[in-house]
C-alpha cells in the first residue's frame, strides 16, 4: 500500500481524505500494526486505483497497468454497454478461461 501511495505521490493525510479514513489509520495499516476490513480495504483499493487483491499481494498489477494494454482498455470500454445478463455470460467465459488454463499449466508442470 506504502509502495502504491508514493507511486501515486499522495501523502498520508491526502490518501485518508481521499479513501475516507484518518491519516493515522492510513499510518497504522502501513506499518501492519492494524489490518483494514473488507470495506476498508475496498476504499483503498479504489483511492490508489488498484484491485484488493494487489493490495493483498495476490497480484502484481494495477489499474493503471492493465489499462496501459491497448486489448484489455478497449475490452473496459466495450464492456461498459453490456447488459447485466452479457456481464454474467462474459464472467462465466473468464472462469472457464481461468479453469483452463490452470489445467494446461498444471500438466505442463508433471
Amino acid at each position: 500500500m506504502k509502495l502504491r501511495r508514493h507511486e501515486l505521490k499522495l501523502t498520508q493525510t491526502e490518501l485518508a481524505k481521499v479513501a475516507n479514513l484518518t491519516p493515522a489509520a492510513i499510518s497504522q495499516f502501513e506499518s501492519g500494526a492494524r489490518k483494514p476490513s473488507f470495506k476498508t480495504l475496498s476504499s483503498l483499493s479504489d483511492a490508489l486505483k488498484v484491485t484488493t487483491d494487489y493490495l493483498l499481494g495476490k497480484a502484481d498489477k494495477s489499474y493503471d497497468d492493465l489499462l496501459a494494454d491497448p486489448k484489455i482498455s478497449a475490452m473496459f470500454k466495450g464492456m461498459m454497454e453490456f447488459t447485466e445478463k452479457d456481464k454474467e455470460t462474459l464472467y462465466e467465459f473468464y472462469e472457464f478461461l481461468k479453469m483452463k488454463a490452470k489445467k494446461l499449466s498444471n500438466t505442463s508442470n508433471t
